[in-house]
């Protein structure tokens, strides 16, 4: 039996093995959370050494959230407070903010970081005319501001993000990608 937590109410949604076996043949799984009735979906990743049948030695899979990164994503990088995590990012408004269950945000970041606001800053995507993606980030009103770059965001200000800047929020550190960012790859010289 595994059991993750709905982004949404934050309460646990357990998964037997039987549901894990109802997964899609690309390992996709949609489940509605059982207290707030919101949908989610995740994908079932195989570990290295796995069987076809999907079971490593000890019988359990690893469950991981579907990422989507066509319209850019962010990276939270591991620092004293947690681990690394990754969040695609939606078409609109994409309020960022600590994980905590009393408030929702789209990105709920899992930090024990106090200098973090439940709702630190919004990253806004909007398609332009030319049908590419503008990206954009403005502080929520939070309490120690928000940076990118080592720039202090002023109050109602909007800044444009390119792939690679590094939005600091209180303690933690995300980095933007762009839709096209590939990840760098090692090339062995032999």
């Amino acid at each position: 039996m595994k059991r993750i937590f709905c982004p949404k109410c934050d309460n646990p949604i357990s998964i037997s093995r039987e549901a894990l076996r109802q997964a899609s043949p690309s390992g996709v799984l949609s489940l509605l959370c059982p207290d707030c009735c919101h949908q989610v979906r995740i994908r079932l990743v195989r570990k290295s050494g796995e069987s076809d049948a999907g079971q490593s030695a000890s019988g359990e899979q690893e469950v991981a959230r579907e990422i989507d990164r066509s319209r850019g994503h962010i990276v939270v990088l591991e620092n004293v407070f947690g681990y690394r995590q990754e969040f695609g990012l939606g078409e609109g408004n994409n309020g960022i903010g600590r994980r905590n269950k009393d408030s929702v945000v789209d990105i709920p970041i899992v930090t024990s970081d106090p200098s973090m606001g439940r709702h630190h800053c919004i990253l806004r995507v909007t398609t332009k005319a030319d049908g590419s993606l503008l990206h954009t980030v403005a502080d929520d009103d939070s309490l120690v501001g928000t940076f990118v770059g080592g720039h202090l965001l002023g109050k109602k200000e909007w800044c444009r993000l390119n792939d690679g800047d590094v939005i600091t929020l209180g303690a933690t550190s995300v980095i933007f990608h762009a839709p096209d960012h590939e990840e760098a790859t090692q090339h062995d010289p032999h």
